[in-house]
């Protein structure tokens, strides 16, 4: 079960995977910007970046590229806040479809929650499994 004192706070363990029953109401009372999107559909890299920018409100000069979806998720100038919460539901589809596409995207997002890290601001993601 994901708790809201975990997602307080700014860690480099910042990918998480729930079922459903585990997201905590709570959540809406934190401190942190919550976005949510849904990655059922996602089988390609341009999907991806699709969602992740509908999801992330992204301004409309992303790129929709690996390097400029980097840029964005370590500049979040647009949509300052205490911290960050993506959620993306239907995950187990998202997962089985493309494995590959969502590993690359973890591993982006990894990159940029250690920067948030540093900057002491929580940069956390969930999959919805």
């Amino acid at each position: 079960m994901i708790r809201l004192m975990d997602l307080k706070k700014p860690s480099t363990v910042s990918v998480h995977f729930v079922r459903p029953d585990e997201m905590k109401a709570d959540l809406a009372f934190s401190e942190l910007t919550i976005l949510e999107g849904s990655i059922a559909d996602v089988t390609t890299d341009a999907q991806l970046f699709a969602a992740i920018a509908s999801a992330m409100q992204f301004p409309d000069y992303f790129g929709s590229n690996w390097d400029a979806l980097d840029e964005c998720l370590c500049d979040m100038d647009w949509l300052p806040a205490e911290g960050y919460l993506l959620i993306l539901r239907n995950s187990t589809k998202g997962w089985s479809q493309n494995p590959y596409v969502l590993g690359r995207f973890v591993t982006t997002w990894l990159e940029a929650s250690a920067y948030w890290a540093e900057e002491k601001i929580p940069f956390h993601l969930v999959f919805v499994m």
